[in-house]
């Protein structure tokens, strides 16, 4: 089966940004990923290596959202993702799941008194 996993394993993520000779290696700052790292207690030292991992990394994962939040708009023949477009990237994928709190789907206030009242077995 096609999915996430199978379509973004490897070289089409890496392969697609075009490489200028003088271009940096990262395109988000390493400066400020160094900052928002070391807002956790738990690390005491960061090592450029780990640095620069932690960027691309962070750099291919927002690429997958916007390509598979580009997907899905397309698909509706919209030209620009939207939230809803990175909630349901998350909904769709089972490996994003742990992002759901974060990009939850969008409900009215009357489908969230209705989803209350039913697991509270009110109905």
């Amino acid at each position: 089966s096609s999915g996430i996993n199978a379509e973004y394993g490897g070289s089409r993520m890496s392969g697609d940004l075009p490489r200028e000779e003088n271009r940096c290696l990262t395109l988000l700052p390493l400066s400020r990923i160094k900052s928002i790292m070391k807002q956790c207690p738990d690390i005491s030292a960061i090592s450029q290596e780990s640095l620069f991992i932690i960027t691309r990394a962070t750099e291919l994962f927002i690429e997958l959202m916007t390509r598979e939040a580009y997907d899905v708009l397309e698909e509706r023949g919209k030209s620009e993702v939207e939230y809803k477009d990175l909630a349901g990237v998350v909904e769709k994928y089972e490996c994003l799941m742990f992002l759901s709190d974060i990009l939850p789907q969008k409900i009215t206030v009357k489908e969230y008194y209705r989803l209350l009242q039913e697991t509270r077995g009110d109905t």
